[in-house]
């Protein structure tokens, strides 16, 4: 019996664990937690701890399936990518290259995402690439730029054993990040302090010091409140302040409407508290802020972050030890593929599609004409849907999601896709509610069958390795775009034969940018513990924070104090619908249930979608525990299990996310039934977090 043991990084949450992976005849027996690894040292989750079943679960593809007169059918994969690539030449040759766009997931590797854009914004011309980082963190991103001019995540997980304050907000990081939420305990423990704010009564906001039960929706006024009592009470060193930051004069005006009793009445949290959490902040030492998707699905998500940015700003806890912006991305692969350009705004390595110098400088790299790399951002993913709906997109092609079961706005979503000429899905399971409407499926390997890079939130490079054969025909997903792309007839810009081929000209384009990679190579990568970047030399050790000399890449070096007012969400309640439908994360499931619903001790735990409702609003509509009930929005209906629980204020309910048709649940219980597709104007992130709703009681 062959006993192997192997270094990895789990393909989860972009925590970016280490795993110790034990591999017994070809197969993954077991998974634990890499000991001695800097971000767990020796602890997983559930969901890695899982992954032994993911990889050998049913309903893996093993073959390509093109749909013909009596569906979806299993054919070779020359057929399959002759479809394709034949269907992608005519409609671009008939409709132009905007007419087709690609949407993949934060799970896929740099190599990947590489091709992709070099395909389809280098020789195709259009910049309609996405990742479902869009959903998840472009308002993060978007928010760091407009502050401190560049994408790039400032602090490292080494910073929470440094901190003394945590300000945790719109993150339930107890089952969204329990390896991070469990290192902030242990700090707690220490004596640092904790403030939540969160509309529920979550498992984070139960080890708070203080938490703050927001209204939903309605972080930017208390971010307003608590920055003007930090001026106000004299704990903003204003002198210290302007030299590394433009906009103190704008935002005190802005900010002097700001106080308390104005941000209580719109928050629903009292003055005293906005007060006491002003003071807290005031007299840390070094504070850390996090924030999720509580922040980030919302209309106004990137004025969050702005507000946020400032009152770290404020009070002088950035760009030092244990204090500073620490984000942490809900994919595997979120920051590296906004890094690598997988966004319809970007070009690979940190560059933007608006900048000509950017635009030469990658069409030279790529050796294309700078004309064929067009100056006009791609749709979002949200607006390719209305594209197909339109007829703008005729072809999108989706790779490692699953949109029909993730996008806000689920009915209008799948009958987007159905008017798709030509649907491409490439996963590792079939039937998804997606690939069930395809046109064409390619089987995809995944984690423990391919080799690539991932990074981490912490701007850490590491590899994850084939360390298993599979069964079946899938391919690696850089092999798939590699293979249409010469089927397309790009077969000399493609002549690649390894992964670390790609990643080693993909780095090319990093150099002397904060994303430097000229440190990395696979070899390195192999032999130890992958370096945060900027890593630009072999015998570079890397970068654990960034910008401690207080110079951000602004053009005045300074980062941006931001006036932002207060926006409604963009849906409010009413006489119809007159209660507020918040979503979030269930600790058993990721995402769209792709991987961990085909888990058996999830089958048989996970039968149904729950809806809480506060205690006070079941006695008024006669709901009791158990009862089936439905909410509805304008958009559609879902169905779901009561649960009357004290975790939120009265006209505030909450589901689950993940719950598509199949895999044992049933029709009609995914809360993107209902929720909406409003998107913040910056950053194109839908406000997957609030929607008004009504709900009632299902009668038998």
């Amino acid at each position: 019996m062959e006993n192997n043991r192997h270094k990895s990084i789990c393909p989860y949450c972009g925590v970016g664990c280490g795993l110790d992976v034990n591999v017994v005849n070809n197969r993954i027996a077991e998974v634990k937690g890499l000991k001695g690894y800097p971000v767990n040292d020796g602890d997983i989750c559930a969901l890695a701890y899982d992954l032994p079943e993911v990889i050998n679960a049913e309903g893996r593809l093993k073959k390509p399936l093109v749909r013909k007169e009596k569906g979806l059918t299993e054919v070779g994969w020359d057929e399959a990518v002759s479809f394709a690539a034949g269907k992608l030449n005519d409609i671009i040759s008939k409709y132009g290259p905007n007419a087709v766009a690609f949407y993949g997931g934060a799970s896929n590797t740099i190599e990947e995402y590489y091709l992709m854009n070099k395909l389809m914004k280098g020789l195709i011309g259009t910049n309609n690439v996405e990742c479902s980082t869009r959903l998840c963190m472009s308002s993060t991103s978007i928010g760091l730029v407009s502050t401190i001019g560049t994408d790039a995540p400032p602090c490292c997980y080494a910073d929470i054993e440094l901190a003394d304050l945590f300000f945790i907000a719109g993150n339930n990081m107890a089952v969204s990040l329990p390896i991070i939420f469990k290192r902030v305990q242990n700090q707690k423990e220490k004596g640092a302090k904790v403030i939540v704010v969160d509309p529920r009564k979550s498992q984070t906001a139960a080890i708070a010091d203080m938490h703050i039960q927001i209204r939903p929706g309605t972080d930017v006024a208390l971010n307003n409140a608590i920055a003007h009592v930090l001026l106000k009470d004299g704990y903003v060193d204003e002198k210290s302040v302007e030299l590394y930051c433009a906009g103190l004069a704008d935002l005190k005006k802005h900010l002097e409407a700001w106080h308390p009793e104005r941000a209580a009445k719109i928050t629903n949290v009292p003055k005293e508290q906005i007060i006491e959490a002003a003071h807290a902040i005031g007299k840390a030492k070094s504070m850390l802020t996090f924030w999720f998707q509580g922040y980030n699905h919302s209309s106004q998500a990137v004025f969050k972050n702005n507000t946020l940015h400032n009152i770290s700003l404020l009070s002088g806890n950035f760009s030092r030890p244990g204090a500073g912006p620490l984000t942490i991305n809900g994919e595997a692969n979120a920051l590296g593929n906004r890094w690598v350009g997988a966004l319809s705004t970007l070009l690979p390595g940190m560059r933007s599609v608006l900048n000509y110098e950017h635009r030469e400088e990658v069409a030279n790299y790529w050796n294309t004409q700078v004309d064929k790399i067009s100056p006009t951002p791609g749709l979002s993913i949200i607006d390719t849907i209305k594209g197909l709906h339109s007829g703008e997109v005729r072809a999108l092609w989706v790779c490692a999601t699953n949109p029909a079961v993730s996008l806000p706005n689920a009915n209008w979503v799948e009958e987007g896709l159905k008017k798709a000429d030509l649907l491409i899905v490439q996963d590792i399971f079939h039937p998804t509610e997606t690939s069930l409407l395809a046109n064409v499926v390619f089987p995809a390997t995944q984690w423990g069958e391919k080799t690539g890079i991932f990074i981490t939130s912490e701007r850490r490079a590491e590899l994850i390795e084939k360390i298993v054969d599979i069964e079946g025909d899938a391919k690696p997903d850089y092999e798939i775009i590699q293979m249409v792309a010469n089927a397309m007839g790009f077969k000399e810009e493609f002549a690649y034969n390894s992964p670390e081929e790609v990643f080693e000209e993909f780095k090319g384009l990093t150099i002397n940018r904060i994303c430097d990679m000229g440190g990395v190579t696979y070899d390195r990568l192999r032999a130890e513990t992958g370096p945060q970047l900027p890593c630009p030399a072999l015998d570079h050790k890397g970068t654990p924070r960034l910008f401690n000399d207080y110079n951000f890449p602004r053009l005045d070096g300074r980062a941006a104090l931001l006036a932002r007012n207060y926006i409604e969400p963009a849906e409010l309640p009413n006489e119809k619908f007159p209660f507020i439908l918040l979503t979030g994360k269930s600790a058993a499931h990721f995402n769209t249930r792709t991987r961990t619903g085909r888990l058996q001790h999830s089958k048989n735990n996970s039968k149904t979608n729950y809806i809480s409702i506060n205690p006070v609003d079941a006695k008024r509509m006669g709901i009791a525990e158990n009862d089936k009930v439905e909410a509805e929005s304008k958009r559609g209906k879902v169905k779901g299990v009561a649960r009357v629980l004290d975790k939120t204020r009265e006209g505030v309910i909450f589901m689950n996310m993940h719950y598509g048709d199949l895999l044992g649940v049933g029709k009609g219980m995914l809360a993107n039934l209902v929720t909406n597709n409003a998107c913040d104007m910056h950053s194109k992130q839908p406000e997957l977090k609030f929607c008004a709703v009504n709900i009632s009681k299902i009668k038998n």
